[in-house]
C-alpha cells in the first residue's frame, strides 16, 4: 500500500477481507502549503465564481480547512456550483455539507473537463483549490475554452521520512507480490524511496512483483517510468480496484 496512512484504511481493510496480508508504506504524506495568500484572497469573493472544482479528497479538505480558519462556512459557497471529480470526492464533499452539483462519467481530469465543456465555460468564473504540483490538463483545457481559471494551491505532496530501507528490505526478501498505487505522486515518490541507481536495479527489486494502478493517468506513469502495469480497473475508484486485485487473483488460480 503505498497511500498517505490516513487513506489507506479502505483499502487495506477491503483487501484484508478477502485474505489478503497488507503491508502499508505511504510514499507520500500531505501538508498545507506554505502560503494560502492564492485562496485567502479568492474566499473573499466566491459569489464571483460561477463554478469550484474539487479533483481529490484532499483537495475538500484542506479547502475547507482554510475556509473555517478564515471564520466562514458552506454557506459561503451558496453561489458558485461544485463539480467533484468523482464519487468518492463528492461522498466526502458531503461531510461539509455540500451536494456536488457535476461528477463526470468518468472519474479523471479528462472527464471532468468534458463534463463541464458540455456546459460551456466561457467567460465563466472557475476556481480550482488544489495541490502545489498537479497536472495542467483541466485548466489549460478550461482556458482554451474560454473560461477564467484561478488555481489555489491549498496542500502538497511531500515525500514521508523513513521507512526506506524497510520498503527496499521487504522487496528484496521477496515478501511483495503487487503494489497498489492510487495516484501518480504514489509513483514518483515510491521510486524515489527505492532510489535505484538504473533501470536495471529498479527491474530488479520488481522481479516478480504485480502493479495495480487505480486509472490511466496513474497507470501513465508507471509507464512512463519503464514499469508495467498488471491490473488497472475500468471505473477509477478503489472498491472496484479492490475488485479488480481479486479477479486477477481469482484468473491466476483458475491457470
Amino acid at each position: 500500500m503505498t497511500r498517505t496512512r490516513e487513506q489507506a484504511s479502505e483499502l487495506v481493510v477491503a483487501l484484508e477481507g478477502h485474505g489478503a496480508e497488507c503491508l502499508e508504506y505511504a510514499t507520500i504524506q500531505m501538508d498545507p502549503v506554505d502560503s494560502y495568500a492564492i485562496l485567502d484572497g479568492e474566499l473573499e469573493r466566491l459569489n464571483e465564481y460561477h463554478w469550484i472544482l474539487f479533483s481529490s479528497i484532499n483537495a475538500v479538505q484542506y479547502f475547507f480547512e482554510r475556509l473555517y480558519a478564515k471564520g466562514l462556512d458552506a454557506r459561503s459557497l451558496k453561489g458558485p456550483d461544485v463539480a467533484a471529480v468523482g464519487r468518492a470526492t463528492a461522498d466526502f464533499l458531503l461531510h461539509y455539507g455540500i451536494v456536488a452539483d457535476l461528477i463526470p462519467a468518468v472519474y479523471t481530469a479528462e472527464g471532468l473537463a468534458e463534463s463541464l465543456l458540455d456546459f460551456g465555460v466561457e467567460g465563466r468564473n472557475i476556481l480550482i483549490p488544489r495541490a502545489v504540483k498537479a497536472r495542467e490538463f483541466l485548466p489549460e483545457t478550461l482556458r482554451g475554452a474560454g473560461a477564467q481559471v484561478t488555481v489555489a494551491p491549498v496542500y502538497q505532496n511531500v515525500p514521508p521520512t523513513g521507512c526506506k530501507d524497510g520498503l527496499r528490505a521487504e522487496l528484496e526478501g521477496g515478501k511483495v507480490d503487487m503494489i497498489t498505487f492510487t495516484s501518480s505522486s504514489t509513483v514518483t515518490h515510491f521510486l524515489a524511496m527505492l532510489d535505484a541507481a538504473s533501470q536495471e536495479e529498479l527491474r530488479a527489486l520488481l522481479r516478480g512483483v504485480k502493479i495495480a494502478a487505480i486509472g490511466p493517468v496513474t497507470a501513465k506513469t508507471i509507464t512512463d517510468n519503464g514499469l508495467r502495469v498488471d491490473v488497472q480497473p475500468e471505473t477509477f475508484t478503489i472498491p472496484e480496484l479492490v475488485n479488480a486485485i481479486v479477479h486477477y487473483y481469482e484468473d491466476q488460480a483458475v491457470r
